[in-house]
């Protein structure tokens, strides 16, 4: 199955889910389905999914999904091993989609109310298995066994941040 038929398989999902909320019951969740998805570039490690806005409109004037020209998602994110976390990203990209621009309280609350906990915890893991696709090398922790993802060697110059001990260079896997 290609990706973007996965992509929308998931988000179709996301949008059944979303009615089951009685929170969201207010609001343009029908819409959702209307909104294109598409893909970020495979080298981006910091953002996982993004809701992009029709050009020429403030953010305060964002009103629904009308105001949406579409909703990005990392292409790693439909990996097997993380598609609970891809719906997890579309749901937090579809609250911004129904006009809540920030991450305020409001916007967290209604964010929390995302059925699978599980899913909504692997944002850390699915940024540093993101970091360790990209780098060469990994500094790590002979001590703490902690890891830093790096484009190069140490030269053992560079120590832990919790344990103050060098760190070892150790070739990232490919």
């Amino acid at each position: 199955m290609d990706d973007e038929l996965v992509l929308r398989k998931i988000a179709n999902s996301v949008i059944l889910t979303m009615y089951e909320i009685p929170e969201l019951d207010h609001l343009q969740v029908e819409q959702l389905h209307e909104i294109p998805l598409g893909f970020l570039r495979k080298d981006a490690t910091r953002l996982h999914a993004v809701c992009r806005y029709r050009k020429g409109i403030a953010k305060s004037q964002i009103s629904g999904p009308k105001d949406v020209r579409c909703v990005d998602i990392h292409p790693v994110a439909l990996e097997h091993e993380f598609r609970l976390y891809a719906a997890f990203l579309l749901y937090h990209e579809f609250i911004h989609a129904l006009g809540f621009t920030g991450h305020d309280r409001n916007f967290r609350r209604l964010e929390a109310l995302w059925p699978n906990t599980t899913a909504t915890k692997m944002g850390e893991m699915f940024g540093l298995h993101l970091r360790r696709k990209r780098f060469k090398w990994l500094w790590r922790c002979p001590q703490c066994s902690k890891e830093y993802p790096r484009n190069r060697r140490g030269n053992g110059r560079y120590r832990c941040r919790e344990c103050r001990v060098v760190l070892i260079d150790v070739p990232a896997e490919s």
